[in-house]
């Protein structure tokens, strides 16, 4: 075999063998699909996995997300103060970054902002409070177990903006996280909503669209599965991925709600911006929450 035929058997046949074996093997989701139990096993490993799997472009995304929310959305502008919630905020990568920009483009004269970093992995939310306190953020941040589905422990319209970045995709019940995400924020020109997300490019993606596909298909579950000793967990994340809707969808569906507010009024999204990035595999969605 030839050095051209022994590079392409690894670099494209070796992966699709291998993940069509781990999917014959784990045909059926982690029992606890959608649960914080999923990620504890890997919680101190998490942020590692991340960076191997996003190639180290991971935290790019995520500051791409801060940027639109603090610059589009407006959300520093003529406050004292800012309220930020993160939904699956895991290890605190988000909040941790969104602190630090508030720190650097505002007077120290301001009151500040708090975020509140919601994730239902308790192992995570340890990892998070670790990082927290090394950056010295104990005061901006707070972490606390939760649900996005179920946030009755927040007030209504206490939040300037909400985050969620790689986890809407685990929810099972999309729409009722949605949902409580438009309660929690507050209603005026400048709250906003930033959904990052992953999803399979599409055709008109092109080559480095289809290489990107290849990827998230064939890689990724093989390659996390080796390194996070959770093969199971990681084959149906990939799973996730291909099953998301696109993102005109998704749009759609953040469009389409009907969530009813206390007074009776009928509460949906307005998707302003779906930013593309890494060749269409990964979107950013900025929304504002707004009544019919």
């Amino acid at each position: 075999m030839g050095s051209s035929s022994k590079i392409l058997l690894a670099v494209f046949v070796i992966p699709v063998l291998a993940s069509l074996l781990l999917n014959i093997i784990y045909q059926k989701p982690p029992s606890d699909h959608g649960k914080g139990t999923m990620f504890d096993t890997i919680a101190t490993r998490y942020d590692f996995i991340n960076r191997v799997l996003a190639l180290n472009l991971d935290i790019g995304w995520r500051k791409v997300m801060i940027s639109e929310v603090t610059s589009h959305g407006k959300i520093f502008e003529g406050k004292e103060s800012v309220n930020i919630l993160d939904l699956a905020t895991g290890t605190a990568d988000v909040a941790i970054l969104m602190a630090k920009e508030y720190k650097n483009n505002n007077s120290p004269s301001k009151k500040g902002m708090k975020i509140l970093g919601v994730d239902p992995s308790q192992n995570m939310i340890n990892v998070g409070r670790e990082k927290i306190s090394k950056e010295k953020l104990n005061e901006e941040i707070k972490l606390e177990l939760g649900d996005a589905r179920n946030l009755d422990s927040l007030a209504s319209d206490q939040f300037n903006a909400a985050t969620m970045s790689f986890g809407i995709r685990n929810v099972p019940e999309k729409e009722l996280a949605l949902c409580e995400i438009h309660r929690v924020l507050k209603k005026n020109d400048n709250s906003r909503l930033a959904i990052l997300e992953f999803s399979e490019p599409g055709e008109e993606a092109g080559i480095m669209g289809a290489a990107a596909r290849f990827f998230i298909r064939y890689a990724v579950p093989v390659i996390g599965a080796i390194i996070s000793g959770a093969p199971r967990d990681y084959m149906h994340l990939q799973n996730s991925i291909k099953d998301f809707p696109s993102p005109l969808e998704f749009a759609s569906i953040m469009e389409g709600l009907t969530c009813t507010s206390a007074n009776g009024q009928i509460g949906t999204f307005k998707v302003e911006k779906i930013v593309q990035m890494n060749f269409g595999s990964v979107q950013l969605y900025l929304a504002a929450p707004s009544y019919r």
